[in-house]
């Protein structure tokens, strides 16, 4: 298949018009059974270049990701183009796991998402030998590398899988955040001859501010004289990540006693309630969420898609890795498209001069 009978296909099933170049690149890779290790900021299109291929393979995809809200929001778009995606995770009954996998047993789903961590379930394990899998898709594939900022071990048992794979099934991994360092540790764990696509991860589209203090006590003092200004200069709403769930229900507490409306969120949430928050935060002024191990990455993809662009985003803890922060950061603001996101403000709280 060439490029223009690939966008033939593209404007039919995702209504997209053309594909970047470093997009084709990657997918007439995939296309020819290649393996391929994709690195790109966020907004630029990366689950194009397994969702499109994934329509025209016979089989199924396995995608692994460790995000269950951003999986929700994948699946919602695909499911609205008539895309057959599903996902198997903890969020759900295992009787709703368990029927997906039937499912896809009987190739009845195209695009299958599923957390690393399920490998180690028994009903998964013997389920995927009867699949009839087209391609692996390992995204957020810097958690293989132990020199990456967010290692996870599971991670390193997909390895295991992929090395298990006949020649020619494709692989891609995809990243936003790989230094060279990580990205040849994790070109070299996939193997099989490998190309490694970069594009440029510099992010000009927001601006970050520091604030210091000298107490936790500070931290709130500012957000009362600071944060209605920044509501009116900035306009629409926003979102405080903090590192502790006790703190994202005191900084709540703290602007609702402001009047400023607020609400909570964080993983101690059972799933309905933390669906419902996703769906009616536009309601809120401020949504005060936490951010695991002091780092804006889990927190910042809790978020939908829909609820990012136009708010002010503060990160209330220490920063510890500038370099991931200021990635993940830019993640999060282009979900939308670089053209639809507003400059962002973080107030930030650190011991010394680390960013």
């Amino acid at each position: 298949m060439n490029r223009p009978q690939a966008e033939i296909l593209l404007r039919q099933s995702f209504k997209i018009d053309h594909f970047y170049d470093e997009q084709w690149q990657t997918i007439e890779k995939i296309l020819n059974g290649e393996r391929v290790l994709l690195i790109e900021k966020t907004g630029f299109g990366k689950s194009l270049c397994f969702q499109f291929p994934a329509t025209v393979f016979d089989g199924m995809t396995v995608i692994f990701s460790p995000l269950i809200a951003l999986m929700r929001d994948q699946i919602k778009k695909l499911q609205s183009l008539g895309i057959s995606a599903k996902c198997i995770n903890s969020e759900q009954t295992p009787e709703e796991n368990l029927q997906i996998i039937e499912e896809a047993k009987r190739g009845e789903i195209k695009i299958l998402y599923i957390a690393p961590e399920r490998q180690e379930n028994s009903d998964w394990i013997e389920a995927v030998r009867q699949m009839r899998l087209s391609m692996v898709v390992v995204d957020e594939a810097h958690c293989i590398s132990v020199w990456g900022h967010d290692f996870r071990p599971a991670f390193r048992r997909i390895v295991n899988l992929v090395n298990l794979l006949p020649t020619g099934l494709p692989v891609l991994a995809t990243t936003a955040t790989a230094t060279k360092r990580v990205e040849q540790d994790i070109a070299a764990q996939i193997g099989g001859g490998i190309t490694v696509v970069r594009g440029n991860l510099m992010r000009e589209n927001f601006r970050l501010f520091v604030i210091k203090v000298a107490s936790e006590d500070e931290k709130y003092i500012w957000l009362g004289k600071n944060i209605e200004t920044l509501a009116d200069r900035l306009g629409g709403s926003g979102i405080i990540y903090t590192g502790r769930r006790v703190d994202t229900e005191m900084y709540a507490q703290w602007l609702e006693y402001l009047n400023i409306p607020a609400t909570s969120y964080n993983a101690g949430l059972d799933p309905a309630s933390r669906i419902d928050i996703e769906e009616t935060s536009e309601q809120k002024i401020f949504e005060s969420t936490i951010s695991k191990k002091a780092n804006v990455k889990d927190a910042f993809d809790c978020q939908p898609a829909d609820e990012i662009a136009g708010k002010t985003i503060m990160l209330l803890d220490d920063i510890f890795d500038s370099g991931a922060t200021i990635k993940e950061i830019g993640r999060l603001l282009t979900r939308l498209g670089a053209a639809k996101i507003v400059p962002v403000t973080i107030a930030k709280t650190v011991g010394g001069d680390k960013i």
